[in-house]
């Protein structure tokens, strides 16, 4: 058992939360500035593409295990959540991408996102080839079942029923972190694009997250909308801001003005 002498700062996310997505943000990311004021020591687990079932599986199994290797650790998580397009297979095997902040429980789940265009409703209408993004292919892969994979879930495919889902699991995802007294803070990475009508069982778990200030507005605010809002230029994605990868300077400004406030304050 190793107990660490500084706070233990996990972070979780997709590409937006992945130093290794661009040189630009090594030791650069919010979480090292983060880690930097509170001497800590970083983990990132934080995967490009993932979706958000991938983002809150890992964490929980993460600080779980953490947890037990250090019974009296402070520990702090920071998880930015993923597009309500992503979702996630099985597929035996994949081929693992030598990736330095992988969690130790990926197991064999493949992230993948159904669609990456804006025209794949009308693609799916005239019954075309809807063209995902996938972001590991295994050994497994199949074109042909892949595409019947892809119009099956974009037929099914509901905003509405993909953020209950979210909801429940943060709901879960709180009382499992008060449990094993890790301090935390989940936001969105990147802004959503559909607004969700009334439910009876979506309003009983947003109400519920709500209640609790370590969620950051899961409704209006998001890494990438702060950096629009602050007129701090993407990497990428220039045509296209509100959906580009933040700088450097913006895991910086995010990091001071948001985030260590929040941390002090809860």
């Amino acid at each position: 058992m190793t107990t660490l002498k500084h706070p233990l700062l996990y972070c979780n996310g997709d590409s937006y939360s992945n130093p290794n997505y661009d040189k630009s943000l090594k030791n650069k990311t919010y979480d090292y500035i983060v880690g930097k004021k509170l001497n800590a020591y970083n983990i990132n687990s934080a995967v490009n593409g993932s979706c958000n079932r991938r983002i809150i599986r890992t964490t929980v199994a993460d600080l779980i295990h953490q947890r037990e290797l250090n019974p009296k650790q402070r520990i702090i998580a920071l998880i930015g959540l993923s597009y309500d397009l992503r979702s996630e297979y099985w597929n035996n095997d994949f081929l693992k991408p030598n990736e330095d902040n992988k969690s130790l429980f990926e197991s064999d789940f493949v992230s993948y996102q159904f669609a990456n265009n804006n025209n794949w409703f009308r693609d799916l209408l005239n019954n075309k080839t809807i063209n995902n993004y996938k972001f590991r292919e295994g050994k497994n892969y199949s074109k042909k079942f892949d595409d019947i994979k892809n119009k099956s879930r974009a037929f099914f495919y509901n905003p509405q029923a993909e953020r209950i889902n979210l909801y429940c699991d943060l709901v879960m995802f709180k009382e499992l972190m008060d449990k094993l007294k890790v301090e935390f803070l989940v936001f969105n990475s990147a802004s959503y694009d559909e607004d969700i009508a009334s439910d009876t069982t979506f309003d009983l778990f947003r109400n519920e997250i709500y209640k609790d200030e370590r969620f950051i507005d899961l409704d209006k605010f998001s890494f990438c909308k702060f950096a629009f809002d602050n007129n701090l230029e993407p990497i990428d994605s220039k045509d296209n801001p509100l959906i580009g990868h933040p700088s450097s300077i913006a895991h910086e400004r995010f990091a001071k003005d948001i985030l260590i406030p929040k941390l002090y304050q809860s």
